[in-house]
């Protein structure tokens, strides 16, 4: 008998969708709440899911009165230890606690791939006074970031202007501090098991630390013959040589690529990539990473890998400078592949991150120079028609997602 518990950050990632052979079997603990969740048995909307522990006793309940699950899952990057611990709790196989910790401490990974692969100079600081001491060392531009989140928070500090301002805040525990590393950004999303491997690479225009002021988030993919995305493969197969990694797992990893054309170690993350990378993913090679990654470590079967790129792709999402807006309507120009309205953020919110921005669109070329000429032109026409948020409330944008 299959009993899958997952913890689900939904709402994107529909499990009962995604796992339809095994209706009714996944327990979901849900970061969200849901309608239509009778497919799960059952789903239950834990408030605070990410920093409450009830999924686990619970779990642990539910298997000492009616049998032990088959599988623990998550789609949830910060879940990841948790599944892992329930997993060596229960005697179920897989992932161990220490694997999963690996690839998400940002500093254990820099340590773990010191031999492996070139990364920026950091440190983990516990004081100001150690992060005033590496900036003396190094010099500004310096990354400070928590080593157990995603693009959450990053601040780049550029002078001693902004490292004082970065005083007044309340110090945290868990921060890291690295030597800021000159060049463009890409993104690695791969999705790796026995017998099956999607690896697809792009390059950010912009990096998301640049968001609170006002930077596009925005990426492009390559062309899978393209050279530099064969380097950029082979740049991962590198790292992950240095970890005990799952046998089932998908990864997100960012390389900087220096002047002198090395590519250097930003993070890795054992997850989907976020955003509009499952929808980019989706259209130009015909793989849903989401559901291959729920379905490998259940046993499901999955395409047997990705089509052949016919054309590929760019997103642009605008963060506006710290203002409240809402999305404009949907740019008027045939290339456009998709466009969504972003409906996290409250309304009348301030941009405070990546994940901030009011909406996203993406464009099609048949190559990377095409996308990177198409995409300015769109992202312009965006910016210049932003709604103020009262435009909004009024039905001028409509919060949906228009496909064509």
């Amino acid at each position: 008998m299959t009993k899958i518990a997952v913890i689900d950050d939904g709402p994107k990632s529909d499990c009962a969708a995604m796992l339809p052979e095994v209706a009714g079997a996944p327990h979901v603990y849900g970061h969200h709440e849901l309608a239509g969740t009778e497919g799960f048995a059952p789903y239950e909307y834990v408030r605070d899911c990410e920093f409450v522990p009830y999924p686990e006793p619970m779990t642990g309940r539910s298997a000492a009165a009616d049998g032990s699950f088959t599988h623990l899952i998550t789609d949830n990057e910060y879940d990841l230890k948790r599944t892992a611990r329930l997993r060596q709790d229960l005697g179920n196989p897989g992932r161990s606690p220490q694997s999963a910790l690996s690839l998400r401490d940002k500093e254990m990974v820099k340590r773990t791939t010191e031999q492996t692969v070139p990364a920026a100079r950091y440190a983990r600081p516990e004081t100001v006074t150690d992060l005033t001491g590496f900036v003396a060392e190094t010099g500004y531009p310096v990354v400070v970031k928590p080593v157990r989140q995603g693009s959450r928070d990053i601040v780049v500090l550029h002078g001693d202007a902004e490292l004082v301002e970065f005083a007044r805040r309340h110090w945290r525990d868990g921060l890291m501090v690295e030597q800021f590393v000159e060049g463009p950004m890409y993104h690695v999303d791969a999705v790796i098991a026995p017998g099956y491997r999607s690896v697809a690479s792009s390059g950010h225009l912009r990096s998301c630390p640049g968001a609170p002021a006002g930077e596009k988030d925005s990426s492009l993919q390559l062309h899978p013959e393209e050279k530099f995305a064969a380097r950029l493969e082979e740049f991962l197969d590198q790292l992950l040589d240095a970890f005990e990694t799952p046998e089932a797992s998908a990864y997100h990893l960012e390389v900087l690529h220096t002047s002198d054309d090395r590519p250097v170690l930003c993070e890795i993350a054992t997850r989907v990539g976020a955003h509009r990378i499952p929808q980019r993913t989706r259209a130009t090679h015909w793989v849903d990473p989401l559901r291959t990654r729920l379905r490998q470590p259940v046993g499901l079967p999955v395409p047997s890998g990705p089509a052949e790129a016919e054309q590929v792709r760019g997103s642009i999402s605008v963060v506006p400078q710290g203002r409240p807006v809402g999305a404009p309507p949907r740019p008027p120009f045939e290339r456009i592949d998709h466009y969504e309205v972003n409906q996290a953020p409250a309304p009348g919110a301030k941009p405070a991150n990546s994940s901030s921005h009011p909406c996203f669109v993406t464009v099609r070329g048949a190559h990377l120079d095409e996308v990177e000429q198409r995409a300015p032109q769109t992202e312009s026409w965006r910016t210049a028609n932003l709604v103020e948020p009262a435009e909004e409330a009024a039905g001028t944008v409509a919060a949906e997602v228009i496909r064509t």
